[in-house]
Order: C-alpha cells, then structure tokens, then sequence
C-alpha cells in the first residue's frame, strides 16, 4: 500500500510541476503579440484555472505535510504580484474633493435575445426600461445592439447608433450630455466594432470607446469543446486573438490623438491575462482593480467565471466605484463606474 502511494505522490507532484510550469509561462503572455505568437497567445484562456489547479496543490501538499507544497505556493505568490490580486475588497470611501462625475454603464446585451428560445425574449423592453430606471446611468454602452427590439431610451436625448449595412448587430451609446465628434472603427472582415465619442459635460470634455473587440465564436460549453476538432479550434481562436491585436492597434492610435481624458468601456472577449487587456489597459485604470470586489465575472462559461468585460479611465480621472449587476437576460453582466475629476 505504501508504495502505491508513494507512486501516486510521484505522479501527483510531476503534473504539479507542469502545472506550475504554465502557469510560470503565462506571465510572458500580455507581452507578447498574438501576430509573433499565435499559439503560445490561447495559453491567456487558461490562467484561472491554472490559479486554480495550483491552489489545490498546495492544500493538497498542505494537508500531506509535504514540503512540495512549496512549488505551487511560490508561483501563486509571484503570480498574485505579476497580475495583480485575484480576489479584491475595495473601500467604499470617496474622496471629498471631487466635484464632478460620471456614471457609465456598459452591457453586452446579446442582441436582446434576438437568437434565444422565446421564453428567454419576453418582456425584454420592459426588463431594460425597468433597469435602467434604477441604475439611471449618465452613460450606456450598448454592445451587440439590435434595433428590431423597440426599447424607450428617452432619457437619454444625446445618442449615437452605428450598424454596418443591414447588419442587424449593431453597437450603441446613449447619453444624457452632448456627444461630439462621433466615429465608428469599422472593422474589416468582422461584425464586431467600435464607438467613440467626445462627451461634453459643463466646460469639460471626455473621450468615450464603446469597445467590442473580435469575438472567439465559440459554444460556451465544455461540451463543444470537446467534440471540437482540436487543430482547427487551435487555428480558429489564434486567428481571432490576431484580430484583436489588430483592431486594438487602430483603437491605441485613434485613443492617442485624443485632446481630452479617456474613458474605454466594453466587451474585451479576452481575459486580464492577456496581450490586448495589457496593451488597452497601460496608462489607464482599470475600475474594477480600483473599486471592485470580489473576482469580478462578467460572463460564464458554463460555470467557470470570466472576466472579459471593463471600464479603464485615463490616469488622471479617479475611480470612485465598480460593481458588476448579476441579473441579466443577457450572456454578460452588465458592469458600472462612477469616475470623477477635479
């Protein structure tokens, strides 16, 4: 019995070590461009559950008394420091200086369920009106915005709506201030996009991106992905990731001639973990590391949690608090920041 033991121990601690070993690659990740690595890119899809999987070694190692508890405890601690914490608390504390702000809600809404069974359709206007009654955003952005759903956005008497075509996918951003100097990015070869507008609020001026980055077109299913020929899913999702990067250059060099501060708000269809977040995200604070709590899940994969979905402001706006709304007809949860400035 001894020795089966001590063999399962063994080969317990070597898939540690692979493990581990990914999860210490993975910190190269939002550093390397998915045009130069395709490949190595799809190991950003991955992250959390090696998180995962490398806590459970160390309970497990824990629990033995072993000392290879020290292998995955040393990664997650490095890993905690390169990417960030996992898990946050946040103060509730708003600075008293502040004198002025902005709410902005931003929701991927599933085009109303244009798709889904019937009963999944029902009442949807009436759940909008009903929701945005009591979040009253000063901002919404709308991603994969369907305009056969006639929805009372009233409230909102500034607005700009882009489709491409008769493309019934469109994207959205309503506003109870002026919006200026409006521009869509069109994407080639794809039916995601993104809005941009200038925001004018008294006498000052926001930049506001409603981002809807390339979307992986893949079930949300484990299922799926294991009756998936694995080649070509490796191929589809490499392709994708390289589309991101692309659309996210044209993004950064629009976002870099803005006279005013920045707010990106969005569907990101990547993870925390990755080259585009990195690259979207530098100089720029992300809402929820700032004022969020907990893990911060904006869409499920079956079960397993995901967040793909943000709000960055520029450095120079302060964020004033986060929080992600958890009832939605929708695939994603929609998500929420109040920024403010002097």
């Amino acid at each position: 019995m001894s020795k089966k033991l001590g063999l399962l121990n063994r080969i317990i601690y070597w898939v540690n070590i692979i493990v581990a070993l990914l999860l210490f690659i993975s910190f190269v990740l939002p550093y390397l461009p998915p045009k130069k690595f395709p490949n190595l890119s799809l190991l950003s899809l991955a992250v959390s559950p090696l998180i995962v999987i490398n806590i459970l070694f160390v309970a497990y190692w824990l629990f033995k008394l072993k000392k290879s508890v020290l292998l995955s405890l040393s990664i997650i601690v490095v890993a905690y420091f390169h990417f960030g914490s996992f898990f946050k608390f946040s103060s509730t504390e708003h600075p008293t200086e502040i004198t002025n702000t902005l709410n902005i809600l931003s929701f991927n809404v599933r085009l109303f369920n244009l798709f889904e069974t019937k009963d999944t359709q029902k009442n949807i206007p009436e759940i909008i009106s009903s929701f945005l009654k009591k979040e009253d955003p000063d901002v919404l952005c709308l991603q994969e915005y369907n305009k056969e759903i006639k929805i009372d956005f009233s409230e909102y008497p500034y607005s700009y709506i882009h489709f491409r075509g008769k493309n019934i996918l469109g994207h959205a951003i309503f506003s109870k201030y002026p919006l200026i100097n409006t521009y869509s990015f069109d994407f080639e070869d794809s039916y995601n996009n993104t809005l941009s507008a200038d925001l004018v609020k008294g006498s000052d001026t926001l930049r506001i991106y409603n981002i809807h980055l390339q979307s992986l077109s893949i079930k949300p299913s484990v299922s799926y992905l294991q009756e998936a020929d694995n080649e070509m899913l490796r191929k589809k999702i490499s392709i994708r990731f390289i589309k991101q990067q692309e659309q996210v250059e044209t993004i950064l060099e629009h976002k870099n001639n803005s006279r005013y501060p920045v707010i990106i708000s969005g569907d990101f269809n990547n993870t925390p973990f990755s080259y585009v977040y990195h690259k979207v995200s530098q100089s720029m604070s992300d809402a929820f590391v700032e004022a969020g709590n907990g893990i911060g899940t904006t869409y499920l994969f079956e079960y397993y949690p995901m967040r793909i979905d943000y709000i960055l402001a520029s450095n120079e706006l302060q964020i004033l608090s986060f929080n992600t709304i958890k009832k939605t007809f929708s695939d994603h949860y929609p998500i929420r920041a109040t920024i403010g400035w002097d």
